[in-house]
């Protein structure tokens, strides 16, 4: 589940365990949907809005489509 935040400067998700900064994560479903899961519904947010992992630092949309090897068709 990611908890997205709307009325700031910069937009806000709250991804959880879903996605971290250059890797990810899965939770309790299968690789492959927790692959389609980011792909449709985390890297469709604007590129400069904030992901808030589970663990780990903060990272972007933005910085993850052009440095996590998990989704290279968005580089």
């Amino acid at each position: 589940m990611t908890y997205v935040i709307d009325g700031m400067n910069t937009p806000i998700a709250v991804v959880g365990d879903a996605m971290f900064a250059g890797s990810m994560g899965g939770g309790m479903v299968s690789f492959s949907e927790a692959l389609k899961n980011n792909r449709e519904k985390i890297l469709t947010l604007s590129d400069q809005t904030v992901l808030c992992p589970g663990h780990g630092p903060l990272t972007t949309v933005g910085q993850e489509k052009v440095h996590n090897p998990f989704f290279p068709e968005f580089k």
